[in-house]
């Protein structure tokens, strides 16, 4: 509860127009201290485990699961294995490029990148439809991107996992309910995420953050990427 206290007293008036929104100050505070956090780490890497639902050929939702090992040193360097549903690959950006790599199909592909993690995941999602996970969390301007998507964001407490305490946040629209933990500690590390899109046959997309280590030592052989014997280089189209 020392955390919470502390964040009580650093609450700023933020001046919302409750007529319009209805947002909790201890919520945005909180998102505003994970992002300082995350934005002043020279290096790290983390677990993350993720759940979706997507459509099958049958037309029904279908429950997905994937695991990620993210490494990230600041600005320009990134190196990301995933396993799951689509495959096992993984992205190395080394400041000037980015290459896919499947490893199911030994077939990569590089692609001029912009000289940041940022744009770079802002680019290639844009031209080609690569999506990185949880790269919404970890944007400089997450929470004003939170304040302006949604109309209600509210403090829901603290909630326990194993032995550990974390923030809970809860966000809606009409469309969309967020929801994020964050880790009740001196670094404030995101925990867990939740986004349910509302209708009629609900959606859900679910990431879980493991195994944080910041200001770890990742040398610069790591986001470099050696293509495997007889993989074969291919071209890949921008979507339409």
């Amino acid at each position: 509860m020392k955390y919470l206290f502390l964040l009580l007293l650093l609450v700023p008036d933020l001046g919302f127009s409750q007529d319009q929104k209805d947002i909790d100050p201890i919520a945005v505070t909180l998102m505003d201290k994970m992002g300082q956090v995350l934005g002043s780490l020279e290096a790290c890497t983390f677990k993350l485990a993720t759940v979706y639902d997507e459509a099958n050929e049958s037309g029904l939702l279908e429950r997905k699961f994937e695991q990620h090992r993210v490494y990230f040193r600041g600005p320009d360097k990134m190196a990301i294995r995933s396993r799951g549903e689509k495959g096992n690959k993984g992205y190395w950006y080394n400041g000037s490029l980015l290459t896919w790599y499947s490893y199911d199909q030994n077939k990569y592909v590089t692609l001029p990148a912009p000289n940041s993690i940022i744009k770079t995941i802002d680019s290639v999602n844009t031209v080609f439809g690569f999506r990185f996970p949880a790269a919404d969390i970890m944007y400089p301007s997450f929470a004003d991107d939170v304040l302006e998507d949604f109309d209600t964001v509210k403090f829901a407490g603290l909630k326990q996992f194993g032995d550990m305490d974390y923030f809970h946040i809860i966000a809606e629209n009409k469309a969309y309910n967020f929801q994020l933990w964050i880790e009740n500690g001196a670094y404030y590390l995101p925990k867990k995420y939740l986004i349910i899109k509302k209708g009629p046959s609900p959606e859900i997309e679910e990431g879980t953050f493991d195994a944080w280590i910041t200001n770890a030592n990742l040398p610069d052989e790591i986001f470099e990427f050696t293509p495997p014997k007889n993989a074969d280089l291919i071209n890949i189209m921008p979507k339409q």
